[in-house]
């Protein structure tokens, strides 16, 4: 399991530096890169899941799914649902972000997602690469806690980058 380990750790590292390729450039190399970003992020979040889940059944042999808790599996959930609605938004209105048809507050909520993000990114891989969480396959309740309350803050972030992308797109004019 050290190799798989190693693969999450690797996309997670990817991510992150995909996400700062796309806050310093912009264009088509910014999306692109966000959208590799958010690729890779899913996949290693899943790789993750995919640790928790068998180390679960490793520990507790006799144990169903049902028995896996929604607390301990949820953060990581919200997450994937975050980056796939993220990717969906990026790729359906990818005409009007290239061409910078969104406001400014478009390019706010994109930085404050990022950072929430970022700081998510940071609480599961400063926690996957414990002791504690490799013995048991766990994280702690409070770290649990902290990425579901970080989570329901990013998913605000990303509600209003929707409806800015929805509702709120302009033609392209800028005030000299």
């Amino acid at each position: 399991m050290l190799w798989y380990s190693a693969i999450s750790n690797a996309a997670l590292i990817s991510s992150f530096v995909s996400f700062l390729i796309s806050m310093f450039t912009s264009g088509k190399i910014s999306h692109n890169s966000l959208i590799s970003g958010y690729v890779s992020l899913l996949i290693g979040i899943m790789m993750i899941l995919i640790i928790i889940i068998n180390k679960f059944f490793e520990m507790n042999k006799t144990a169903s799914i049902t028995q896996l808790s929604l607390f301990v599996l949820g953060p990581f959930l919200l997450i994937m649902n975050i980056v796939g609605f993220m990717l969906y938004l990026i790729i359906v209105y990818k005409e009007s972000i290239l061409k910078n048809y969104v406001t400014n507050n478009y390019h706010i909520f994109s930085n404050i997602t990022l950072i929430l993000l970022f700081l998510q990114l940071y609480i599961i891989y400063t926690n996957i690469n414990t002791k504690e969480f490799e013995v048991t396959g766990k994280m702690s309740n409070i770290i649990l806690g902290l990425m579901y309350v970080i989570g329901v803050i990013t998913t605000i972030s990303v509600w209003h980058k929707y409806i800015i992308l929805k509702y709120y797109r302009t033609d392209g004019f800028e005030i000299l």
